[in-house]
């Protein structure tokens, strides 16, 4: 149970984090670091297991696969040599930025924000490391994503355009990543991680093996800040100076170093790979470390850095061998540590002399020495001086590149790139200490409490060169983790001999020392300095431009309020497709080859045919919008009647009260239009005529060739058989909707929820109080006493369809009905609610419908956490209480109760709601014409009534009018 507990301590550190602030502000970072520290102790007590070769596991299904094909997907987690790794890298290097943070960070200025979404941050990337599951691996994945995203852009408005910058381009690392993971899952048979990296399907499908590859690595670059995506790391110095060393040293391009580690246990041998990583990895080491050159922002120089270095790793992950595996971990290490005491250590001198740019700076070693001291034993490790840590990670990489194909030509290159990492350290340590200009007299050395945790796992890298022995243990273990040699072990050292990596140091030395002595002119000369005509931010801004250039090109194809143009293009690409399919089968007889199933016409299927055919007929020479709202009704009554004819009580009782819905709906929007629609060219009638000639005969060869062709599928013939068996239900479709495909019927209640802050939105933007005249009279004249009827007919029916809306929710599970459908029939009692009132009014509350949409989607979320009971999310459990079969799908089919609802009353209160007191009616003009002959109606003082109004709950300043009220 090490895996969980760890898991919960960090997620209770998130959720106590911001009551952690209240009390204790910035020091807050002191108890959230203890519990970082604690969690890392509890992974690390399971360490001699790990080592021994026996990984901790623990999993528990998350959704269980009912057809036995062993694809079940399980909250699975495993702490191997290389999990292990980079999760207590994770946790020790956080703790030791929470330190930092609490006396670096301002009191009382979004610390909350801060140290919640770190503590989120930290967890999400937990789940990623220690996952075993493809799908918990992918959400960790995007967690990452969002976490960096809200840190940097809680950064305000210098981090807002790289934090969207940044979250494209991690977004389209997850994108390729999704793919990688469908595809290797799909091949694989499962979505367990170390099953399908143990799959046989990678030697027996080396294309598809080539393709993955490839699609994984782009994935592990874009995290990884690897060319062409490198440049969205140095913009993302935006964020505050503890997210930089946390997301530098543990966090983002951690993930996609351990990305690639971990592929390489089926990707090592695939040239493809191989090359594409030691390629682009050296590439980018080189060019960042010339950008860096070109610097003087110290965190923007230090951030190319970053990304120099990780092109060393992903080049030594390239190789694939044992050997260079170790020592892309070992310079892993090496670079989390002095990576994260520069950053730190930046934030110090930017905290004291107030401000971090090289060329404001002055000669601080005097004023600043123990920082000053700190900055050159971290600078010194990441220009591996020996006999720092920094210095044996080098030395690995180099010997590693001698392994691979052409070492000779990438030992020469890497000690290019060695060189330039020398001198980019120069800059940060005289740039800072030494050459500026500025009289820096008054600034004094920071605080202990500053300085010391900043300073700390740099000094890590002085003593870990003397204890090699204890870092051989767990990089070996790692390794072994990846896939290498089970009696593999890692000999780090200070000192192999004389051999071509050290020629290469002792040479990158001699040159190193001879540019420090002419740094100056150097510096003066590449400061500021534009390498390339244009960067990457650069590229991404003009490609967003011609993408949105693009979109407004297409989106012109339908703008305007014409429906026409919305579904000319919409009906093209569907009768293209259709008629694609008809040629390509040759017509109707190659549609539907088998045999014909009899006896499925019945001489009743006539009625709503006749019913369907005449609404039609009578909807195309209609002109009145009213007169085509109404046999839109009747058409879908008709509709309505064919599935009742054919057995689907279900559906029909649905599709019946779906129409009548729409088509109270549809009256309120044309409230607000003129009575008679405009005339119609003779030119466009035609079109419209060829047009629709044409979706007949799409529609008819897909009816004719889709259904009542062939007999029952495999799935369908097994629901009929077996579902009902395995759920004690005779509702077959009920039972589907809200057991077998639950997960669909989720995402399509969270359209619904949506739907309803979308018609809010929409309503609310739109010119509600601006009419044609004579087409929406306030109180509606007569409407009073012709509302009579039918509030006298409300008071009698509600009871009724409150009684039926609820004996349809619970028979659903036996017979026709479910919370859907019991849904709309509560919905009815709503519109007839509002039509008996004779003037706008709304039927809810103004945010009941959001709290209805939102409780039902939180209550059908939360049921499917009752399935873990048994089976997994979503399992439905079943049970007789007094008597009574009952199950957990009924809490589920309950959210999707509330939620439709929420939509529908929505719709009502939106559509049909108050006109605000005091708000300036503008009637646009209206033109009398043959075919509207209504003119402008006077409005007719309403009767008075006792009642006073009720305040708008939207906005209480404004009281809507009541019904027949004064001020209506």
């Amino acid at each position: 149970m090490t895996l969980p507990f760890v898991l919960v301590l960090v997620s209770a550190a998130v959720a106590v984090a911001p009551v952690a602030v209240k009390w204790l502000d910035r020091l807050a970072g002191w108890p959230l670091a203890l519990a970082f520290l604690g969690a890392a102790g509890a992974l690390a007590s399971a360490y001699p297991q790990v080592a021994a070769g026996s990984p901790e596991v623990w999993e528990v299904t998350w959704a269980r696969d009912f057809f036995g094909t062993g694809t079940d997907v399980t909250f699975a987690l495993r702490a191997d040599g290389l999990s292990m790794f980079f999760a207590l890298l994770a946790l020790v290097i956080g703790a030791v930025v929470f330190i930092y943070s609490a006396a670096y960070l301002p009191r009382k200025e979004g610390n909350t924000s801060f140290y919640t979404i770190m503590t989120a941050f930290t967890l999400s990337v937990l789940l990623l490391v220690l996952a075993d599951d493809t799908v918990l691996l992918f959400i960790g994945w995007e967690l990452v994503s969002i976490a960096s995203f809200l840190l940097i852009a809680r950064s305000g408005s210098g981090g807002e355009a790289g934090s969207y910058r940044t979250l494209i381009l991690t977004f389209f690392g997850g994108l390729t990543l999704l793919t990688a993971l469908a595809l290797a899952s799909v091949a694989a048979g499962t979505t367990r991680l170390g099953a399908m990296l143990a799959s046989d399907v990678w030697a027996q499908r080396p294309q598809l093996t080539t393709l993955i590859a490839i699609l994984v690595a782009a994935s592990a670059f874009t995290k990884a800040a690897q060319f062409p995506f490198h440049f969205w790391l140095p913009e993302a110095m935006a964020a505050a100076t503890p997210v930089s060393a946390f997301l530098h040293a543990a966090a983002v391009v951690k993930a996609g170093i351990y990305l690639l580690l971990r592929f390489s246990t089926v990707f090592a041998g695939v040239a493809a790979w191989n090359w594409l990583l030691i390629t682009v990895g050296l590439g980018t080491a080189v060019m960042s470390a010339l950008f860096a050159l070109t610097k003087t922002d110290l965190k923007q120089l230090t951030a190319y850095s970053t990304v120099s270095h990780l092109g060393w790793i992903v080049a030594a992950v390239g190789v694939g061998t044992p050997s260079a595996l170790a020592a892309a971990l070992v310079h892993t290490l090496a670079h989390a540590l002095f990576k994260s005491s520069l950053f730190m250590l930046i934030g110090v001198i930017d905290h004291q002399a107030g401000t971090r740019d090289i060329r404001r700076l002055g000669p601080l070693y005097r004023q600043m020495p123990f920082t000053f001291g700190s900055v050159v034993v971290a600078a010194a490790s990441m220009a591996a001086v020996p006999p720092l840590f920094g210095f044996v990670s080098k030395e690995s990489i180099l010997a590693a590149l001698t392994e691979a194909p052409a070492g000779g030509f990438l030992l020469v290159v890497a000690g290019f790139a060695a060189f330039l990492t020398f001198a980019y350290c120069a800059k940060i340590v005289f740039g800072a200490f030494v050459d500026g200009p500025r009289d820096l007299s008054e600034v004094r050395e920071a605080p202990l409490s500053l300085w010391l945790p900043a300073a700390v796992p740099g000094l890590f890298s002085i003593v870990a060169p003397f204890a090699l022995s204890a870092v051989d243990s767990p990089i070996s273990a790692g390794v072994r983790a990846i896939g290498g040699p089970e009696d593999f072990t890692a000999h780090l050292s200070l000192w192999h001999g004389i051999t071509a990596p050290l020629i290469v140091s002792v040479l990158v030395l001699i040159a190193g020392v001879v540019f420090i002595v002419a740094r100056k002119r150097a510096f003066a000369a590449l400061n500021g300095r534009a390498l390339l005509p244009a960067t990457g931010n650069d590229v991404l801004s003009a490609l967003i431009s011609r993408l949105g250039a693009a979109g407004r090109a297409a989106g012109a194809m339908a703008a305007g309020p014409n429906p026409s143009r919305h579904l000319v293009w919409l009906v093209a690409c569907v009768l293209a497709l259709g008629l694609s399919v008809l040629a390509a089968r040759n017509g109707i007889d190659g549609v539907a080859p088998a045999p014909r199933v009899d006896g499925l016409t019945y001489a009743t299927d006539l009625i709503p045919c006749a019913i369907i055919v005449a609404s039609v007929a009578a909807l195309v020479f209609t002109r009145g919008r009213l007169t085509a709202a109404v046999l839109l009704g009747t058409l879908g009554v008709g509709m309505s009647l064919q599935m009742l004819l054919l057995g689907a009580p279900d559906v029909a009782l649905t599709q019946f009260l779906v129409e009548s819905l729409t088509v109270v709906v549809i009256m309120m929007v044309l409230r607000y239009q003129p009575r008679h629609f405009p005339p119609t060219p003779k030119a466009r009638q035609w079109a419209a005529a060829a047009l629709a000639i044409v979706a007949g005969v799409v529609a008819f060869a897909g009816v004719y060739g889709l259904t009542g062709r062939r007999g029952r599928s495999e799935l369908a013939q097994w629901y009929l058989t077996e579902g009902g068996a395995q759920t004690k239900a005779d509702n077959i479709v009920a039972v589907i909707i809200v057991e077998f495909r639950g997960f669909d019927t989720l995402g399509e209640l969270s359209v619904l929820g949506m739907a309803a802050v979308v018609i809010l939105a929409v309503t609310q933007s739109m010119p509600r109080y601006v009419f044609h005249a004579g087409t929406r009279p306030r109180p509606f004249g007569q409407s009073q006493l012709n509302a009579l009827p039918v509030r006298k007919l409300t008071t009698l029916a509600l009871p009724v369809i409150v009684v039926l809306s609820i004996l349809i929710f619970f028979r659903g599970h036996t017979a026709p009905g479910g919370g859907f459908v019991a849904a709309l029939v509560m919905a009815t009692a709503f519109a007839l609610s509002y039509l008996g009132q004779g003037a706008d009014s709304y039927v809810v509350r103004a945010l009941s419908p959001v709290r209805l949409a939102g409780w039902g989607i939180i209550i059908a979320i939360s049921s499917g956490f009752l399935g873990f009971v048994e089976g997994g999310f979503m399992y439905a459990i079943h049970g007789e209480v007094l008597g009574q079969h009952l199950t957990t799908s009924l809490i589920f089919d309950f959210g999707i109760y509330l939620a439709v609802l929420g939509m529908i009353t929505q719709a009502i209160n939106q559509l049909g709601g108050y006109l605000r007191p005091g708000t300036a009616v503008e009637e646009l003009p209206y033109r009398r014409t043959a075919e509207n002959p209504l003119p402008a109606v006077p409005e007719p003082e309403a009767p008075a009534e006792v009642d006073p109004p009720t305040p708008d709950p939207i906005n209480p300043a404004d009281a809507p009018q009541r019904v027949g009220s004064k001020e209506a």
